[in-house]
């Protein structure tokens, strides 16, 4: 049965109230109130101003570990960590004299409870006041919610291991394409045919933009989205070296903020890599000097890549569009993957633009 201190009791408006003080059916019957104060789960305690228990309902006894007897007229400090009753005492006091009704802890706040065996428990609380004459009252409502944080600790334990797994899945499968680059370049330094040799070379190319993804997600806080101004600069930077044009071409990059997830970036970086490959290859043949200018912008969910070259451009009578090369048909293969819109400028400078949406 609910239990309040003696020396409360004929002030305490939860027990002892006149007719019209509670909403109906509280108003005919203290009994009632009392019953339904203690059958309520969650603790509830009233200090008066002095911050002294007057009321310790059984939700408050099955939390704290005290029977009523022993909490009545005890200070709230024994129901608080030590080192956290002064800011507690401190703030309790704030809100009897801000003249506010009722206050709701943030969750962000941590609150924290102590049994009667000295256990502490994180809680939920929140704090009202009711004015009964020259007497203030205040009722904390308190909820244990130790299940609820161990339960959300699991799951943050459960997320880290499938990042931790995801992660090595993707420096797997960096690893393994690397290896692949590595073998490939290896036997094209044995081709002594031209053709054949850049043919390993592209696809060297190729085999590289797709584990650089896998690097950059490795070192990424985030596996559902991929920094696409980080990758680009990466894969153009890498390709220039690979080509041993650094120091003829200048490359020259304006890279805006853009995330994709995996299933864009990857058809995205095999485009990005053709376009500069063919743009390095072609348009500065016997070693002729240039640049290469990279722009890459998202406004309104909608990706523009260009990539634009000071060099010889393509032949007059050359339609991309129907291009037998291998570096062409995966370039519009990949276009119709993506929903992308590309569009060939033949003037001086070149320049081939990518549009495609960003989900």
């Amino acid at each position: 049965m609910l239990t309040q201190h003696p020396t409360e009791s004929r002030n305490n408006p939860l027990v002892d109230h006149t007719p019209g003080q509670f909403p109906p059916p509280f108003a005919a019957s203290s009994p009632l109130l009392a019953q339904i104060i203690d059958l309520a789960e969650d603790a509830i305690v009233s200090i008066g101003e002095d911050q002294r228990i007057v009321l310790f309902n059984q939700g408050a006894e099955r939390i704290f570990g005290y029977r009523a007897e022993e909490a009545l007229g005890k200070p709230l400090d024994i129901l608080l960590p030590q080192r956290m009753a002064q800011l507690h005492r401190t703030q309790v006091a704030d809100f009897a004299q801000s003249g506010q009704r009722t206050r709701r802890k943030s969750d962000r706040t941590l609150v924290r409870g102590r049994r009667k065996d000295g256990t502490e428990f994180p809680a939920e609380a929140s704090i009202s006041r009711v004015d009964s004459g020259h007497r203030t009252l205040l009722t904390v409502i308190l909820r244990d919610i130790t299940q609820q944080v161990e339960a959300g600790e699991k799951l943050r334990e459960s997320i880290r291991e499938k990042e931790a797994l995801l992660r090595e899945i993707h420096h797997r499968v960096k690893n393994n394409l690397q290896v692949m680059s590595s073998l490939l370049g290896l036997q094209a330094r044995g081709v002594p045919h031209e053709p054949a040799r850049q043919a390993f070379e592209d696809s060297q190319g190729r085999i590289h933009s797709m584990a650089l993804i896998h690097e950059v997600l490795c070192n990424s806080p985030n596996f559902s989205r991929i920094d696409i101004a980080a990758y680009t600069r990466q894969l153009v930077e890498y390709r220039l070296r690979a080509q041993a044009a650094g120091r003829r071409i200048r490359l020259a990059v304006d890279l805006g903020e853009v995330f994709l997830d995996l299933e864009r970036a990857v058809p995205y970086g095999i485009i990005t890599n053709e376009l500069f490959t063919n743009a390095l290859r072609h348009g500065f043949p016997e070693n002729r000097e240039g640049e290469i200018h990279v722009t890459l912008q998202c406004a309104r969910e909608t990706v523009h890549l260009t990539v634009q070259d000071d060099g010889t451009g393509f032949p007059q009578n050359f339609d991309w569009t129907a291009a037998p090369s291998l570096g062409f048909r995966l370039v519009r293969m990949l276009a119709e993957q993506l929903r992308a819109q590309i569009a060939v400028h033949r003037g001086n400078p070149t320049i081939v633009g990518l549009t495609f949406s960003q989900r």
